[in-house]
């Protein structure tokens, strides 16, 4: 039985990984088969989303320092091992949204993030985050792209 470090994040999102980091892996096998199955996991999981997309960014040209934060990511779910979307039964059917931005956010290419999420009730039944396709100006104008 393996122990489970108490991790409070899946991965700053101040931290800078970039792809020609550290030492780049002979055999990155591992380490795409790793990812792909907590990109299918952040379904359930969206508090490991964004690490598990940044780190998705290396898949061709992986290197040691980012199987270190693969790593960071699968010691993090086992200390969390109870977190999760649940779907509960619901009288509310009405729907809110909420949404953020993260105006140049990343400092590598300085273009911005948004995302949102949807709840009917209490369930959430739809979210997305994504890098927007161009650089803004000013806040306004990345709200509204």
């Amino acid at each position: 039985m393996t122990s489970c470090k108490s991790i409070n994040t899946p991965m700053s999102a101040s931290e800078l990984l970039i792809l020609s980091d550290g030492t780049h892996l002979t055999d990155a096998t591992r380490y795409r088969r790793v990812l792909d199955r907590l990109q299918y996991l952040s379904f359930t999981r969206p508090d490991i989303a964004y690490a598990v997309n940044k780190l998705s960014q290396f898949m061709q040209a992986p290197s040691d320092l980012h199987w270190k934060a693969v790593k960071h990511i699968l010691q993090y779910l086992c200390g969390t091992i109870h977190l999760g979307l649940r779907v509960t039964l619901i009288n509310d059917f009405n729907l809110h949204v909420y949404s953020d931005i993260d105006r140049g956010g990343d400092i590598t290419d300085r273009v911005s993030t948004s995302g949102y999420i949807l709840f009917l009730g209490h369930n959430p039944i739809s979210w997305s985050s994504k890098k927007q396709n161009t650089v803004s100006r000013s806040s306004t104008e990345s709200e509204y792209f």
